[in-house]
């Protein structure tokens, strides 16, 4: 039973497909999770550049209170303001672009 099992080809080429599609399948894996990745650096890349761009200065004012038969009290205001750093992004800019005619309505419009 062994020596039959030997010299049995009957599955050769179904293996052989077989590595040539796991093959493939594992270059287009690898080739897709790299975009993911790249694609996924990039969105984190727009989310610190978002928020290295907020303003993070505050101020907060002073309170005081009329004398009143000796008796006040008085809050001193503060304040902070931030200053750019060398690690800071650079501020973002909205950019608004218009979109290209659709061909297939171009021909309608002219009446043609």
């Amino acid at each position: 039973m062994l020596r039959n099992l030997l010299n049995d080809e009957a599955g050769f080429l179904v293996s052989a497909e077989l590595v040539l599609i796991f093959t493939l399948v594992f270059c287009a894996v690898a080739v897709g999770i790299s975009v993911v990745k790249d694609s996924l650096a990039s969105e984190l890349h727009d989310v610190s550049e978002a928020i290295g761009a907020l303003n993070q200065s505050y101020v907060t004012t002073g309170l005081q209170a009329a004398a009143q038969a000796g008796n006040h009290a008085t809050c001193a205001g503060s304040g902070y303001a931030d200053e750019r750093d060398d690690c800071d992004c650079s501020p973002l800019t909205l950019t608004v672009t218009t979109p290209k005619a659709d061909p297939s309505t171009i021909g309608d419009a002219e009446g043609t």
